[in-house]
């Protein structure tokens, strides 16, 4: 994954805000902001469904794990090879 780097424009209004509320926490308004929006991703990510699988699907993706760690498996480079 690669990182973003961000550039934006605030008022001084909300600077002022984000300073204030930035202030309690011990942070300038730049990690405020950084804060804000981690903390934005982190909820959006934990909020995403997961969904269990079935108990023959679980023992087959184990045991294809196990397979893949010994070095049984290859990589196909076509559908072909199939």
């Amino acid at each position: 994954m690669q990182t973003q780097k961000i550039q934006i424009t605030l008022t001084p209004e909300e600077v002022a805000a984000l300073a204030i509320r930035g202030k309690t926490l011990g942070y300038n308004v730049t990690k405020y902001v950084k804060f804000i929006v981690s903390r934005e991703a982190f909820e959006t990510v934990e909020s995403f469904p997961v969904f269990k699988m079935g108990t023959i699907l679980e023992k087959k993706t184990l045991k294809a794990l196990k397979e893949y760690e010994k070095g049984r498996s290859k990589k196909l480079l076509s559908i072909d090879e199939l």
